[in-house]
Formats: structure tokens, C-alpha cells, sequence
């Protein structure tokens, strides 16, 4: 109340120490009508100098700035408007300089700052707040600078960073929403300065490097979480300039070449992180030409880039080097149109920033719709997923917008893609003579998705000895095995996949005997014993194979562990069982299974429908 009081009669005594000298109103309009007033101003009449009440309106009427000064200065209390006639800041003035409590509000009304000013300066404790009313940073000025502990809040409340300042230089370092550290370095009145380091949320290094006046500059360096770097290069006024270099999370190299003002400059070199060249450009402050090339070296795509951006038409080739497709580009978004081997239409659709976005409608060689897909990313790679299915020919029929039935539980190794490859693989290993045994195996092959295999494996104890010795037992049979394979895509290390089988097996086990029971003058009698498996079984392998449309040898290695039953049948008399003591005749079966295939890949067909 008292502090209301005095500063009733401080603007009271103000206001007519103004007006107690001669003075006089002066406006000024917007328009030369003068029908929209721009400012009111009160001016002493012996030099014109302005002294009292101010006034600044909108041109929509509305006030903008009222105050008042005292013989040419800004003095005593001022208040600053929005449009919408809400209060955009108020506080006072002292000999034209900003002085003792000021509050700052947003457009909606909530505050947005406080604290308190001498000689022009922020001095002493200062608050700054979000829209929704929470804290969002507070701490000390001497001077205008920041001193002692400054804290900065997520809007929740939780504390996002913190910072040590002496004379408006201190630490600076960011959390994340759990707490963990984000990024600290120097900062020297609100400007980031010196080496900054920044930390992904598992605590390891993502970036490092230098600031000058708030700036990156200088050599920096980006990592993966693995601790690889992920990239390096410099930077000028935070502009990437000179040569830069991206790799791989195993460190090999995925892209180079040298930057200006923070687009590319010159040859770029794009690869595979098998090694091989990927794509290649060369251009002028981001504008060129790019190729972009399959694992085997041919041309898979190629056109403009403007300003970092696909431009104009490009065209794209398969793998045998007939062009399968166009697209006319603008600022990065293009129509693509693709094409069968004799020109006929296969697909239509979008790609915007290198992927293809939206509904696309693909058709099948005769000409009608095949279906409309929504393309869904994998891996970096497109998978066309149903969006509608055609039931008629007539494409004036098809909605506009097809319902998209997505079944999220559906598993990616059963969804078809596109130009897919199939095929079969013939397979064996003659060295598993060496362990009585010779696998024969085919496979129904699906591109980096599924496998199909039937192997038979013959089973012959001793394998090519004929000779049979009394009381030895040899064995003769084979096992056949069902087995699914689920595969991951192809990498340098090839495609690692798991499965389940399902087995049956027979085997007959023969002896020869002396029989001296049955007659006075011993004679050779043949024991025979046999026996049936079956089982379920899981296993885990790798598969090694060329390029996916090419024939070839290929290589399979697998292990895993059959669970299942054995019956053991020696319809004889127990007189001979002793003979075949050393076989295993349990009832539960449980053997470890190694396989290690040489196999050749047979041509292989694209697929082109659902």
C-alpha cells in the first residue's frame, strides 16, 4: 500500500512539474489526410524539445507506447503494448535509462520476464518464464552479465540445464529429460565458445569440437553410439567447408568429398558398406550430376541435383542395364514411372527425399492393376505392403483413396516385395563321407525372406567298405528332413537366418553271426535290427551366395539341436542283443545337428505381382 501511495504522488508531482511550464500537444498521422494518428507528443514551447506525455498508436488505433519525458529524456513509468492491446513489457525510466523493477509479458497475457535494471544494465535476480506460466531459466546479473549458478527448466520443471557464470563467462551443460548428460562446454555472454562436446543418452560421445562467437568452427567429429566415427570434416562460421568424410558403424567409409558454404563442392564419392562405389557426383556449391550404381558396379540411376536436391528427369535401369523407370523431379519430389523389359507399364507412384512416399499402383505385364501398395522402410529398403487389391479392370473404378490394411503382427519374412527374386538351390557335401553320411538337399529360395528345403541325407556305417566281419554291425538308412528358413538381408558376413525342421529317419542295422544253436555245424546267420526317428528341431545358420539375380555356387552352414522319439525294434533272439549294445536305443532322441553345404544357385526369376 505504501509503495502504491508514493508512486501516485512521485507520477502526480511529475505530471505537474510538466504541466506547470508551458508546453503544448503535437500529433503526427500515417496518412496525409491525417485520419490515423501515428504518435502524440507534448513539447516545451520555447525550444520544441519534448517534455510530458507520449503516446504511440498501431494503425489500427490501438496504443503502442505511452511514457513521458522530461526535457528530452524517457523518464518515470512506460508501458509497451501488442496489436491485440495486451501489455508487452512496463517499467521505469531514469535519465533515459532503464531502471528499477521491469516485467516482459507474451502476447497471450502470461508473464515472460522479470527482474530489475540499474543505469541500463540488468542487475540482481532475474526470472524468465514459458508460456504455460512454468519456470524457464533463473539466476543473478551483475552488470548485465551472468554470475554465479544460472538453472534452465524443461517445461514440466524438470532442470534441463545448468551453468557456473563469473562476469557473464562460465560451464555450460545440458541434460537430457532423465537427467543424463546432453552437452557441455564454454559459453561467454550467451555465446557458445572453445571445445563443446555432446553425449548420446546411453552416455557415449555423439560430437565434438570447437565454437568461436557462438559458431562452429574448426575440425569436428560425429560417432555412432558404437564409438565409431560416424563423421568428421570443418567447419567456417558453422558452415561444413573443406573435405568431409562419413562412414559406417564398422568404420569403413560411406561417403566423402569437399563442401563449401555448407553444400557440396567438387567430386563425391557414396559406397556400399561392402566397399563397393555407390553413387558419384561431382558438383558446384550443390548443383551437378549424380550417378548412382548397384554392388555390381552397373548404373542404377542417374540425373541433377540443384541445390542438394533431385532436379528435372531421371532415369533408373535394373541390373541388366535396361531402363525399368523415369522421374520428373522438382526441389526433391518426382513422379516415377516404371517400366517392364518391353515397355509395357509396371508402376506408378512418388519419391520425395530419395523414398518413395504414398499410394503406389502397380500393374501387371498384361496391362491391369495388380494392386495399389503403400511403400513401408525395412532397413533403408522399400517394402510394398497392400494398401487395395484390384478386383476389376476397369481403373476408372479403383477409390480414390484406398483403404490400407496393414496387419502390423505380419511378420516380414512372409510379406512379398517387389521384384523380388526366387529360385532353387541344388546342394551336398561330399566330405560328410568322412562321417558316414551324404546330404543331398533343394531349396525354394525367396530373396532375403524365406527358404524352402527338402534334404535327404544318406546314412552308411562303414561308407565304402563292402567287407562285413562277424559280430561287426553296420548300418544303413537315411533321414529326411522339412525345413523352413527365415533369412535376414545380405550383408559382407552373408545372410544370417533361423529355422525348424521337421525329421523322420530309418535305419536298419546289420550283424553277422555264427549260429551254433540251432545246428550241430555252425553256419553265418545276419541280425538284422531297425529303427525310426522322428523329431522337430531349431537351428541357426549363415548362407554365403552372389549377387541376388545371379546363378552360382553357394554355401550353407547351420547348427542347431533335433527333439523327438525313437523306436529300436530286434525282432530276434535276446541271445544276439549284445551286438548292437554300443547303439543308442533311448526313446527320447536328441542329437546336435551340423550341416555345412556346397550348393549352386539356379537361375533365378523376378517376381512381379502378389
Amino acid at each position: 500500500m505504501k509503495k502504491n501511495c508514493a508512486y501516485f504522488f512521485f507520477q502526480l508531482a511529475f505530471l505537474l512539474g510538466v504541466f506547470g511550464q508551458n508546453t503544448f500537444e503535437k500529433r503526427t498521422y500515417y496518412d496525409q489526410e491525417q485520419t490515423k494518428i501515428k504518435e502524440i507528443i507534448t513539447l516545451l514551447n520555447a525550444d520544441s524539445v519534448l517534455h510530458g506525455r507520449y503516446q504511440s498508436l498501431y494503425i489500427n488505433g490501438s496504443l503502442a507506447i505511452q511514457g513521458y519525458y522530461d526535457h528530452g529524456t524517457s523518464d518515470s513509468l512506460w508501458i509497451y503494448y501488442y496489436e491485440n492491446g495486451r501489455e508487452k513489457a512496463r517499467g521505469s525510466y531514469n535519465d533515459g535509462n532503464q531502471s528499477g523493477q521491469w516485467e516482459y509479458f507474451y502476447e497471450s497475457g502470461e508473464k515472460k520476464a522479470q527482474g530489475k535494471y540499474s543505469s541500463d544494465a540488468r542487475h540482481g535476480s532475474w526470472v524468465y518464464y514459458f508460456e504455460n506460466g512454468q519456470k524457464k531459466s533463473a539466476g543473478i546479473y551483475y552488470q548485465d552479465l551472468k554470475d554465479g549458478i544460472w538453472n534452465y527448466l524443461y517445461e514440466d520443471g524438470n532442470l534441463k540445464a545448468q551453468a557456473y557464470f563469473q562476469q557473464g563467462k562460465g560451464t555450460y551443460s545440458e541434460f537430457y529429460p532423465n537427467g543424463k548428460l546432453k552437452y557441455t562446454g564454454q559459453n561467454e555472454h550467451d555465446k557458445s565458445e572453445g571445445e563443446w562436446t555432446y553425449y548420446f543418452e546411453s552416455g557415449d560421445v555423439e560430437a565434438r569440437g570447437d565454437f568461436d562467437d557462438g559458431l562452429r568452427n574448426g575440425f569436428w567429429k560425429y560417432y555412432h553410439e558404437n564409438g565409431q566415427i560416424s563423421g568428421e570434416g570443418y567447419f567456417l562460421k558453422s558452415e561444413k567447408s573443406g573435405v568431409w568424410k562419413y562412414y559406417f558403424p564398422d568404420g569403413s567409409v560411406s561417403s566423402q568429398g569437399s563442401m563449401i558454404e555448407d553444400t557440396k563442392d567438387g567430386f563425391w564419392k557414396l559406397y556400399y558398406q561392402t566397399g563397393e562405389i555407390k553413387g558419384e557426383g561431382k558438383y558446384d556449391k550443390g548443383t551437378g550430376e549424380y550417378t548412382e550404381y548397384y554392388t555390381s558396379g552397373k548404373q542404377k540411376s542417374k540425373g541433377s541435383i540443384v541445390n542438394g536436391l533431385r532436379e528435372g528427369e531421371w532415369k533408373f535401369y535394373n541390373e541388366d542395364g535396361i531402363e525399368d523407370g523415369t522421374a520428373n523431379f522438382e526441389k526433391g519430389a518426382g513422379n516415377y514411372v516404371g517400366k517392364y523389359p518391353d515397355g509395357t507399364l509396371k508402376m506408378t507412384g512418388k519419391i520425395e527425399d530419395d523414398k518413395r512416399i504414398g499410394e503406389w499402383t502397380l500393374y501387371n505385364p498384361d496391362g491391369t492393376v495388380a494392386g495399389i501398395y503403400r511403400p513401408v522402410y525395412e532397413e533403408q529398403q522399400p517394402i510394398f505392403r497392400t494398401a487395395f487389391v484390384a478386383k476389376t479392370n476397369d481403373k476408372k473404378q479403383l477409390p480414390d483413396k484406398p483403404e490400407y490394411r496393414y496387419k502390423n503382427k505380419k511378420l516380414r519374412y512372409f510379406d512379398p516385395t517387389i521384384n523380388e527374386y526366387t529360385g532353387l538351390i541344388l546342394g551336398t557335401n561330399p566330405l560328410a563321407t568322412i562321417y558316414d553320411q551324404l546330404p543331398i538337399s533343394l531349396e525354394y529360395y525367396i530373396q532375403e525372406r524365406l527358404g524352402h528345403e527338402l534334404q535327404l541325407t544318406l546314412l552308411k556305417n562303414p561308407f565304402f567298405d563292402k567287407s562285413s566281419r562277424l559280430n561287426a554291425v553296420n548300418n544303413l538308412g537315411l533321414n529326411l528332413d522339412i525345413k523352413q528358413k527365415f533369412y535376414h538381408e545380405d550383408t559382407k558376413l552373408g545372410m544370417l537366418y533361423f529355422g525348424h525342421q521337421l525329421r523322420g529317419g530309418y535305419s536298419q542295422h546289420q550283424a553277422k553271426v555264427l549260429d551254433s544253436l540251432t545246428s550241430s555245424l555252425p553256419k553265418q546267420l545276419r541280425i538284422n535290427s531297425k529303427e525310426f526317428r522322428f523329431g522337430y528341431g531349431l537351428f541357426i545358420g549363415d548362407r554365403w551366395m552372389q549377387r541376388a539375380g545371379d546363378s552360382g555356387l553357394t554355401f550353407d552352414f547351420n547348427i542347431g539341436m533335433v527333439i523327438g522319439h525313437r523306436n529300436f525294434q530286434m525282432p530276434f533272439d535276446q541271445t544276439y542283443h549284445f551286438l548292437f549294445n554300443e547303439l543308442n536305443q533311448d526313446k527320447f532322441y536328441l542329437p546336435i545337428i551340423f550341416t555345412l553345404n556346397i550348393g549352386y544357385a539356379g537361375p533365378k526369376r523376378r517376381s512381379t505381382s502378389f
